[in-house]
């Protein structure tokens, strides 16, 4: 029975995996706008019933997307970040590996995540947040940033900014260094911030 219930539990991960994949697929190459559920069963070779079993709309992919770019900040980023030496290095590192994961996710997906309509961005308690806030607290701590800084409010606006270097990168059709300019805006940014 045990074995039954693990080869289920698989077989419904890999379901769930290939209709994600698919939707992320179809997104890619006609804009989320521009996509249905029945296409994305579809591709996915599967009923719509067996889709809305595993997703309870279409923005349920836009959430996924997110809880996987939050669960990857969160296992992966903070030993990454563990080679920094100081405040202002981890917070530059942190941006440059954010936009690593919008290079990984290709100007396609950046073009459908960056429009005024997606309010994913505007919600809290996300892991990627929290890590930044984390940063920022152990900067507080060592001196580095002022006791009084608002770190939720700072965290914000290195957000902000680091959004709107993304959406440059994908009006200039990704032909700039997505990195570099990311780099360059949250260094000037986080100095002001920093003692």
């Amino acid at each position: 029975m045990g074995k039954d219930v693990t080869s289920r539990t698989l077989q419904a991960l890999a379901t769930k995996k290939r209709i994600y994949e698919c939707g992320i697929s179809l997104m890619k190459k006609y804009g989320y706008e521009n996509i249905t559920i029945e296409q994305i069963a579809k591709k996915a070779k599967v009923s719509v019933g067996t889709y809305y079993h595993y997703f309870q709309s279409k923005f349920d992919l836009f959430v996924e997307i997110y809880r996987q770019g939050d669960k990857y900040f969160k296992d992966k980023i903070p030993a990454l970040l563990s080679r920094t030496k100081n405040c202002k290095e981890r917070i530059s590192e942190y941006f440059a590996l954010y936009a690593q994961l919008a290079l990984k996710d290709g100007l396609a997906m950046v073009r459908n995540l960056y429009v005024p309509t997606n309010k994913m961005f505007l919600t809290h308690g996300r892991a990627m947040q929290d890590l930044l806030m984390d940063i920022l607290r152990e900067g507080q701590k060592n001196g580095e940033l002022p006791p009084e800084a608002d770190v939720c409010k700072i965290t914000e606006t290195l957000f902000v900014a680091a959004r709107g270097v993304i959406f440059d990168w994908s009006l200039h059709d990704g032909s700039n260094d997505l990195v570099a300019d990311m780099r360059n805006m949250i260094d000037r940014l986080a100095s002001t911030y920093l003692l």
